[in-house]
């Protein structure tokens, strides 16, 4: 969070004795999905400097967080004009910590669209939850981690069969082009598993992140010889995924399932 305040207030052009000398290791690696960048804290500064001149003025409001052992990601949203979440640029985070310094960083960003066919931003919440999971947080994190995954390793094969045993009935999307409703998706899966080899994406899951109702998959993305990064968010209830945001780079993986940024979740 000190990152994304320095950020806002414009206070990341220090080369030394700024927050991110502190935040990040020397030795950190930094990994994006287009342009290398430096060790250490002269990387992510490199990073959030090229973002404020990109967006003279920028804001960054960060929508949802979790922390997961030796990780933290984050979904924020980069804009000159927060109020509108149809603006600026769409920006996931997952950082990895040793000890109380940041050793490894996955980052990628797409602009925020213009419109999606539900109407909801990538950034809202939309799932309510009309009734309790009976579970406590912890267990439900690991249910939710154990579900997840199980179903995210089929989904990445595109077996179109697990949405009949994993998705809800409810199935809310945030997606340019990909409706609410299960059948969508499964529609989805079953037309990318059918492509030639060539053009039929593959994922790598990097790491795993997951907190209260919400599963983090950050993945590497192959299509042909084209590499990226890739972020899912699934949102479990009663071990059934009722929400769903999803992130590919646009510069180096088209997105296949659609595409929101960073993240979207949802």
């Amino acid at each position: 969070m000190r990152i994304y305040d320095a950020l806002t207030a414009g206070r990341l052009h220090v080369e030394t004795g700024d927050v991110l000398e502190t935040i990040f290791s020397p030795e950190a690696r930094h990994h994006r999905s287009s342009q290398p960048l430096s060790d250490g804290p002269a990387g992510a500064r490199q990073l959030y400097l090229e973002l404020q001149t990109c967006l003279p003025g920028v804001v960054a409001t960060v929508k949802r967080t979790v922390s997961d052992d030796e990780f933290v990601a984050m979904h924020w949203h980069a804009s000159t004009d927060p109020r509108d979440e149809f603006s600026g640029e769409s920006w996931c985070e997952f950082f990895r910590f040793v000890g109380d310094q940041v050793a490894e960083h996955w980052q990628l960003h797409v602009a925020v669209p213009s419109s999606t066919v539900s109407g909801r931003s990538v950034f809202s919440d939309a799932y309510h939850r009309t009734h309790g999971t009976g579970y406590g947080e912890a267990a439900m994190t690991a249910i939710n981690r154990e579900v997840a995954s199980a179903a995210f390793a089929r989904f990445i094969e595109f077996d179109h069969t697990v949405v009949a045993d994993h998705w809800g009935e409810v199935y809310l999307q945030h997606n340019e082009t990909i409706p609410d409703g299960p059948e969508a998706i499964r529609r989805s899966l079953e037309e990318i598993g059918g492509l030639p080899d060539e053009f039929r994406p593959s994922f790598t899951v990097v790491a795993t992140v997951a907190e209260g109702d919400l599963v983090w998959f950050l993945e590497r993305v192959r299509v042909g010889n084209q590499t990226g990064l890739g972020v899912d968010i699934l949102r479990l209830v009663d071990r059934r995924i009722v929400e769903h945001g999803t992130s590919r780079r646009s510069d180096r993986v088209p997105s296949m399932l659609g595409s929101d940024m960073t993240i979207t979740l949802p």
